[in-house]
């Protein structure tokens, strides 16, 4: 837990312990965290790294050691609330003014940090972990109609700005939170803007890799390792590291017994090993082989879920925090190529005629199957795909693509979907796993300024040579081996193991029997036998995106009970 905020309130006995950072306060305001600044009127928190912090500091006339939140309190001394403009990279802050009776709290652009509040009568908390929230008594455990829709018509994917707690909210990427006189503001500082693409295709090859080697040059301070799964992101990330940095560490997960039990699909075609072998090669990394135990992975789905605050991914989420605290034991620091899919469009939804008129997330999995779970009372009221449709196009009405080819609007609609949606749920993922590792993950492919370009050239250019995020693969042409360049899009590794499956089915059997399991209060317990006793097949039981089926369903609805039962949850749907 990094840091944790009140405004209009005074909660400092309660929040003693919540988190272990220093506290500062001034009037109703306290702000804890480990980096935080204060001067006569004003004090800062921040979290995070700030990408252009020395020509801030240059341009602030700053010393070269003025610390990050120093940085912060100046801008917002010398701009007022245009000082966010200024503000680059994940970095997440907070400002409090106390002659104006003022707080800012603004949540880096990109949404790579993690930033949850409560607010009521005129009060605010607001912490980066939801569960801290909740311990400061602040407010209590509710669940009503829409967050059970968040939870099983969405999930583990969540509408920008809303949680599975009714009183709180997440303060959505690239916004801030404004707080005045007992009165609350949400202010958009900053979102993709689609305008006309004027370069052509060897110049915007050109460009991109220009911002790729910028984006890259941005961390290799940190002299980080790196997530190598033989893919296209994780591989070009691989060699420009390695042309900085010299021998890198790099670290590959798989699974006890996925080998034998391994089937390729259109999802997942190959096997990872002999591509990472072949990068491993290439660019000559000092490798490590993190080789995951199947009954790990289904222990660890409650501190999964634990780290994200809400259920997650389940094993898709306990893999990686697996993985993490692995790493976590050679590098402080590691580059994920997450977010290349959602950046490039690498994705199915991409590549086939979507239809988003047929009122559904394309990465929802099957409707009826999430409808088909919950007790038939319960479904009635949740209306599940009421609630899909209206989320759905509340989005798209809200993306101003008139700039661009009106014949490619509606992928220009369907990318700003997936970052707000599909990358928002793996961006969350990917930081809370690390984090409760002590590991900061990098993610050098949704900077903004490599994310606003390539959202505008156009998808002809994106799929380039006809295949998906062939920008990408024309912008490291030279970097890597064809073999690798050229490799299709295969997801992140999840276990296919019949022992895995074999262990949630036991749990969720014995969860079956449990009669005052929180979970059946929503959930049809016979409906969740007969899936547990069914072949589990994925193109059956689809539930969220491409790695989300069957097992993960099952391994979803115990997160989703423990979550209940640990916090106390209270459900509300008169």
């Amino acid at each position: 837990m990094n840091f944790f905020g009140t405004y209009h309130t005074d909660i400092r006995p309660q929040a003693m312990g919540i988190c272990d950072a220093p506290q500062i306060s001034k009037g109703q305001m306290t702000l804890s965290g480990f980096e935080t600044a204060s001067d006569a009127a004003c004090m800062a928190m921040t979290f995070g790294r700030l990408r252009n912090r020395a020509s801030l500091a240059k341009i602030l006339e700053c010393t070269p050691y003025c610390s990050q939140a120093q940085l912060v309190l100046k801008a917002y001394e010398a701009w007022g609330d245009e000082f966010l403009s200024h503000i680059e990279g994940p970095c997440l802050c907070c400002v409090a003014d106390v002659d104006r009776d003022r707080m800012i709290v603004a949540r880096d652009r990109m949404g790579e940090t993690m930033l949850f509040y409560a607010r009521k009568r005129g009060s605010l908390v607001f912490a980066d972990h939801p569960d801290m929230i909740l311990k400061s008594a602040f407010v209590e455990p509710v669940a009503g109609r829409e967050e059970l829709c968040e939870i099983f018509a969405l999930g583990p994917a969540r509408t920008p700005g809303r949680t599975p707690i009714r009183d709180i909210q997440s303060l959505p990427a690239g916004c801030m939170l404004v707080c005045e006189n007992g009165e609350f503001e949400i202010k958009r500082y900053y979102a993709p803007v689609a305008r006309e693409h004027t370069e052509d295709e060897k110049t915007t090859i050109a460009h991109t890799r220009h911002l790729l080697e910028m984006c890259v040059d941005d961390v290799v301070h940190l002299h980080p390792a790196c997530m190598l799964s033989g893919g296209i992101d994780s591989t070009a990330l691989t060699a420009l590291l390695s042309m900085r940095i010299g021998r890198l560490e790099s670290f590959s997960v798989d699974y006890r017994g996925n080998d034998a039990d391994f089937v390729a699909n259109a999802f997942r075609p190959e096997k990872d090993a002999p591509y990472i072998q072949q990068a491993v090669r290439a660019f000559g990394t000092r490798h490590h082989r993190v080789l995951l135990e199947q009954d790990a992975l289904a222990e660890t789905l409650t501190g999964a879920m634990r780290a994200r605050g809400f259920p997650g991914m389940a094993d898709i989420d306990s893999s990686l925090l697996l993985f993490a605290r692995e790493i976590a034991r050679n590098a402080p620091n590691v580059v994920s190529g997450e977010c290349g899919d959602e950046v490039f469009g690498g994705y199915p939804w991409f590549r086939e005629d979507v239809q988003l008129a047929e009122d559904r997330f394309p990465w929802s999995g099957s409707l009826e199957l999430r409808e088909s779970i919950l007790r038939p009372e319960v479904r009635e009221k949740l209306q599940i795909r009421s609630y899909i449709r209206d989320r759905l196009h509340e989005s798209l009405e809200s993306y101003d693509v008139s700039a661009v080819d009106p014949d490619q609007r509606s992928l220009f609609r369907l990318q700003r979907l997936c970052f707000d949606y599909f990358m928002a749920n793996l961006q969350e993922r990917a930081a809370q796993m690390c984090a409760v590792c002590g590991l900061n993950v990098l993610t050098p492919l949704c900077d903004d300024r490599l994310v606003e370009y390539v959202y505008n050239v156009p998808w002809t250019m994106k799929r380039m040579g006809g295949i998906e995020k062939g920008l990408y693969r024309a912008a490291v042409r030279d970097l890597v081996p064809d073999k690798l360049r050229m490799r299709k899009k295969s997801p992140y590794p999840k276990t296919c193991s019949a022992a895995y499956t074999s262990i949630i089915r036991s749990k969720i059997r014995a969860l079956c029997a449990d009669a005052n399991a929180p979970l059946w209060q929503i959930v049809d317990a016979n409906a969740v036998e007969r899936i547990a006793s069914s072949a589990m097949n994925p193109a059956d039981t689809p539930w969220f995106g491409q790695l989300m089926a069957g097992p993960q369903l099952l391994a979803y609805l115990l997160q989703v009970n423990t979550w209940m039962k640990e916090r106390g949850v209270l459900i509300h749907l008169e």
